[in-house]
């Protein structure tokens, strides 16, 4: 994977296809590789771009982040690699970063994807439970999370009958360093509320959610469609969490019918 350097930090990234920059940003605790079946599937009308966050995959760091040095620094990964103007996609806490980025750099915005994620900042229950788990994080390392993620990140259906997609993520996630899972839940838990900003977008917004998301569950996503008004809220099916890697064919279904129409 190419790597460029920002804030002294050295970032990974994957890259294919020729066209428009589309950027894909995982979640939590994840890497680009969530995005194995976009980056096949969109590349042949786009140039699709999947960084790994710093601190996670192969993005080497130990610095803590917030989501805006989140936001900044790939702001700078994308100046660097002449890939402004974009459309931007964000999944679960690469959700979270898009409004930041949002709403510092909207100017080199074409498009947003918002993918199982929210604009409402944490609760003071939110906030206690990521302090349970940073505690979980230092005592047990990224084996304890990946088992407290995993039953919200695939549905009943896929834990029980896909043992493959259900190692795949397991091996992702258990490769989360624990500084990294620990400076992550710090910036969700610290992280503004973007609310106030979904009415102020008026480019092209595509929502997914999984129907089944324990997370960030449809009623949140509503919620989003009806507060950014050029939205469009798509529901996958037989999905939780992470739609992606869950049910990537209805997710690239989604988001080819959404960019054919993006300028």
């Amino acid at each position: 994977m190419p790597t460029t350097t920002i804030n002294g930090q050295t970032i990974s990234y994957r890259e294919q296809g020729r066209g428009t920059p589309l950027v894909l940003v995982h979640g939590f605790p994840l890497d680009n590789r969530i995005w194995d079946s976009q980056l096949a599937s969109l590349s042949d009308k786009f140039r699709v771009i999947a960084p790994d966050l710093p601190g996670f995959g192969q993005s080497k760091s130990t610095k803590p982040f917030t989501m805006q040095s989140l936001a900044d620094d790939l702001h700078s990964l994308l100046s660097q690699t002449s890939a402004l103007p974009c459309i931007l996609a964000g999944l679960s806490m690469g959700g979270y970063m898009t409004f930041a980025y949002a709403a510092k750099y909207a100017k080199d915005l074409k498009a947003l994807i918002l993918v199982d994620t929210k604009a409402d900042a944490d609760t003071p229950d939110g906030k206690a439970g990521r302090d349970k788990m940073i505690q979980t994080a230092r005592t047990s390392g990224s084996p304890a999370i990946a088992a407290a993620m995993m039953p919200k990140m695939l549905s009943p259906d896929s834990q029980q009958n896909r043992p493959q997609l259900v190692q795949q993520l397991k091996t992702i996630m258990e490769s989360c360093p624990a500084l990294t899972i620990e400076h992550a839940l710090a910036a969700m838990r610290d992280r503004a509320d973007s609310r106030p900003l979904l009415p102020s977008i008026n480019i092209p917004t595509l929502i997914l959610v999984g129907d089944q998301d324990p997370i960030t569950p449809p009623a949140v996503a509503e919620t989003m469609n009806k507060e950014i008004k050029n939205s469009k809220l798509i529901t996958i099916k037989s999905a939780a969490h992470l739609t992606s890697m869950e049910q990537p064919e209805q997710v690239n279904q989604a988001l080819r019918q959404f960019l054919a129409m993006i300028k």
